[in-house]
């Protein structure tokens, strides 16, 4: 029975990498502003208004975040990344490289964001 269970987690690890089962490849990320009510743009396409929370697919990519309010500077900052640590179980499990493919071997730390808006002069 254990030669059976050992045998499909490795299966399934192989397949799909230890941070992309436990971790998953997408992550919620929350963004407030204050005052409230700002526009949010995720590289260059607007998600919504603050205060707002979505779920956006992990990437090996990077991602710029501006959040604009009329009478307000914008304000840029990008989206922080940093390696999740149970993507090394992949990596002592199997030797597979499916969390690095599919980006699931980082995580968006952190995954609140809050932004001081200053009135323009």
């Amino acid at each position: 029975m254990n030669k059976i269970i050992v045998t499909i987690l490795i299966t399934v690890s192989a397949l799909f990498g230890s941070a992309t089962i436990f971790s998953g490849t997408s992550q919620s990320i929350a963004i407030n502003s204050e005052p409230e009510g700002a526009n949010v743009y995720i590289d260059g396409q607007l998600r919504g208004k603050t205060p707002l929370s979505f779920n956006m697919k992990k990437s090996l990519s990077s991602h710029d975040i501006r959040v604009q309010k009329d009478g307000y500077n914008d304000v840029n900052r990008m989206l922080e990344k940093s390696y999740d640590p149970v993507a090394i179980l992949n990596i002592i499990w199997d030797i597979s490289t499916t969390d690095m493919l599919t980006g699931a071997a980082f995580e968006y730390a952190p995954n609140n964001y809050m932004f001081q808006l200053e009135k323009k002069k």
